[in-house]
């Protein structure tokens, strides 16, 4: 009974504030689910979001967490997740699944974040489909830099400035205004980073992107961000294009310089 009442709670108060008229420091902002059994952490983190003028709806497991994807999927709130991957109850990997197979949400930011830091947690947890990953213990500048980072991911995603194009390259194809990317007639689902990497190449194809431009233009200079995320992250969209059978490769890399796509590909 305790457990239903908090996860009644914290979601009618939520509940309420969403129904508010939009104020105009959160009227762009994606509304954030924040799953963590760590009470502590959990004040600290709620407290820190709420002073960035950030909505929040919490859960403290995976059941809780299924419970609330699942009503804001059916609202379609614009939504950015943070999921402890080392819950006490449930695995925080299968909340990322959840999100990816909700077709309401399954394009929306989500940061896991981690008690282990080997390098294979990282890089299953970006697989899986996470945006990006922070270990513990972290500082809270570099907290609120990277849900910066993943709010602007949506914020540029959905504005009406976004210019409207779509690219084709054989294959491939990039519609910015649906966030639809197709290979072959397929669709593919993209994290939004994923998408807003594939974008940027896409806006510059034919030419050498290098590492540290496209860390400058998609994480900003706030705070840095190492190679290994963005590696990842290539690795992942070429598997989600099928790149890494492929042969010409659609995305190149060139050793000490950076990433390039092609400017035309032929049908495998």
């Amino acid at each position: 009974m305790k457990m239903l009442y908090a996860k009644a709670y914290s979601l009618s108060s939520s509940d309420d504030q969403l129904s508010h008229s939009p104020n105009p420091s959160t009227e762009q902002k994606p509304t954030i689910v924040l799953v963590e059994d760590d009470s502590d952490l959990s004040t600290l983190l709620r407290r820190e979001l709420e002073r960035e003028h950030f909505k929040l709806l919490l859960a403290r497991d995976r059941d809780e967490a299924h419970w609330v994807l699942r009503r804001v999927s059916a609202r379609k709130i614009p939504l950015l997740t943070i999921i402890d991957l080392n819950l006490a109850q449930g695995n925080g990997s299968e909340i990322i699944s959840f999100i990816r197979n909700l077709r309401e949400i399954k394009r929306s930011p989500i940061l896991a974040i981690s008690s282990r830091s080997a390098p294979e947690v990282r890089i299953r947890a970006l697989e899986e489909g996470a945006d990006d990953i922070l270990e513990k213990p972290f500082g809270m500048r570099e907290f609120l830099s990277r849900i910066r980072v993943l709010s602007r991911c949506y914020e540029q995603s959905t504005s009406p400035l976004m210019p409207d194009v779509t690219v084709t390259l054989g294959p491939l194809y990039i519609d910015t205004q649906k966030i639809e990317v197709a290979i072959e007639g397929q669709e593919v689902l993209l994290t939004r980073l994923e998408f807003r990497i594939l974008h940027y190449l896409a806006l510059h194809q034919g030419r050498v992107v290098t590492k540290e431009e496209l860390l400058s233009s998609l994480w900003g200079e706030e705070e840095p961000v190492a190679d290994e995320t963005l590696k990842v992250h290539i690795s992942a969209i070429r598997k989600k294009l099928g790149d890494r059978n492929r042969t010409p490769k659609l995305i190149e890399t060139l050793r000490g310089f950076g990433y390039r796509l092609k400017k035309s590909l032929p049908p495998r």
